[in-house]
């Protein structure tokens, strides 16, 4: 039977820098990696929101993404 492992967290900041000469809007985006592996939601949340003050943009979403080692057991 094979299990799923977590082995690494991100969280990904997408914002919003401006617009071009059209009107489109331009987005950034910052990813911070190796975070702590028992980070909960709210926490990642809560990290994001601060960072959001340090950027001077708007925030557009908080993602969290997850990567697995699948193995044998």
């Amino acid at each position: 039977m094979a299990t799923a492992i977590l082995s690494s967290n991100a969280m990904i900041l997408k914002y919003k820098t401006g617009t071009n000469d059209k009107g489109d809007d331009i987005f950034g985006s910052q990813r911070f990696s190796n975070l702590r592996l028992d980070l909960t939601d709210d926490d990642l949340y809560e990290v994001g929101k601060a960072l959001e003050g340090l950027i001077s943009s708007d925030l557009v979403y908080i993602r969290k993404q997850q990567d697995y080692l699948v193995e044998d057991i």
